[in-house]
């Protein structure tokens, strides 16, 4: 009797721990993917060519007196503003498997599939002191889906560059189930960034959290690699401070940083995690409803002014219901916000008081940077320029239509 008992308490425990005959790892001939290997060299070739037709149409970045935007797996495009009103699109950065960028002091650090590169902005259209760290990610040696096999990934046949699905004997290579579930069977690539801290990089590399030392921009040195046990989906830099969010939506953590050898674990952020967009401050943080994640409920527009407490807590402050926002900036003591309607521009000169200065009017912007006085708004079909040197009556300089 004791022994059936048990028996019935064992199967009880595997249906509440999502199905433990369902999870059970197959065998034979499968359905698994295999991966698609490239020996190309032009993969690892970064060129500095001629501008070209807009693609798609990723996050902005401002260097001296160019914009920078992104275009998922090709590299970015370079437009002068030396003359605002009259914007030209100057190049094409090509960066094969590019995902994601930082532009710190006059270097642009980016991946290069599995590579970091770095490229002195300031030479261009000279590469010829182009920096590399193989190896530093291993974000592609799986497929984009929910509990797959696959055949492990051998880097010595080459690059991997896609998957295809076919039969497999035995595969050896499982996707993990728990970062794929509620996502459906195609979740992108996990991309929190990169960001930066007194002469030092971090980014996400699967679970894990990477540091290096950027003391030589064209030789990082390794400085540590810490799992944190979650897939994470931004990366944010608050002085020592550094907040991880979880790709799942809820919550994050907090990590110090204060020596980039040891990353160290500190609190969990209860607050809000990647189902929001989110800017800091010194002293505070402002953080709204990311209205891309389709995934997160409930979808309310209520701006929140959290302040940080006791190191590494933080506290609702202040909010009001809002437009549906795709960006923030910050310019002194003012808060840009591209939304469904246009750019709404906030006081918040007394923090952690939010007041609403201006609205212009015009398309849903999803992206926005501020260079000096000028601010850049990202439309679906311009990217649109104005004269913030009075935030109360903001004026538009230009449209370059892409």
């Amino acid at each position: 009797m004791a022994r059936l008992l048990l028996t019935y308490v064992l199967l009880i425990t595997c249906f509440l721990l999502g199905g433990c005959f369902d999870d059970r790892w197959e065998r034979g001939y499968i359905d698994a993917y295999v991966p698609v290997y490239s020996n190309n060299p032009t993969l690892r070739q970064i060129s500095y060519l001629p501008a070209r037709a807009f693609r798609t149409l990723g996050k902005l970045y401002t260097y001296d007196v160019y914009i920078l935007q992104e275009e998922a797996d090709s590299g970015l495009h370079i437009i002068s503003y030396q003359d605002p009103a009259h914007p030209v699109k100057s190049a094409f950065l090509r960066i094969p498997g590019f995902k994601k960028a930082l532009i710190e002091g006059d270097y642009l650090y980016a991946d290069n599939y599995n590579d970091l590169v770095i490229i002195p902005l300031k030479e261009l259209p000279s590469l010829t002191h182009v920096g590399r760290v193989p190896g530093a990610w291993s974000r592609k040696d799986f497929p984009p889906f929910r509990s797959a096999y696959f055949e492990c990934p051998d880097p010595s046949k080459g690059t991997v560059i896609g998957w295809t699905l076919t039969k497999v004997d035995n595969p050896k290579c499982r996707t993990n189930y728990a970062y794929y579930d509620d996502f459906g069977e195609a979740r992108p690539y996990p991309n929190a960034g990169i960001v930066a801290n007194d002469k030092n990089l971090y980014f996400a590399d699967n679970l894990d959290l990477v540091s290096y030392s950027i003391e030589q921009p064209l030789a990082p040195v390794f400085k540590t690699r810490y799992e944190t046990g979650n897939f994470m989906d931004s990366l944010c830099v608050i002085g020592n401070k550094l907040i991880a969010t979880n790709i799942k939506g809820g919550n994050g953590s907090w990590y110090d940083i204060t020596d980039p050898t040891q990353v160290v674990f500190k609190n969990y952020l209860d607050a809000f995690g990647s189902c929001h967009l989110f800017l800091p401050t010194s002293n505070y943080i402002y953080a709204i409803s990311n209205p891309l994640r389709r995934d997160c409920y409930p979808q309310t527009s209520i701006l929140t002014a959290y302040a940080i407490e006791d190191g590494y807590d933080l506290k609702a402050m202040n909010s009001f219901p809002f437009d549906t926002t795709y960006a923030l900036a910050l310019s002194g003591t003012n808060l840009y916000a591209a939304t469904n309607k246009g750019v709404s521009i906030l006081d918040v000169s007394a923090p952690p008081a939010l007041s609403r200065l201006v609205d212009k009017a015009a398309v849903p912007y999803t992206d926005v940077v501020i260079r000096g006085t000028e601010l850049f708004c990202r439309g679906r079909a311009t990217l649109d320029c104005y004269d913030i040197s009075s935030p109360a009556a903001i004026k538009l300089i230009s449209k370059l239509v892409y």
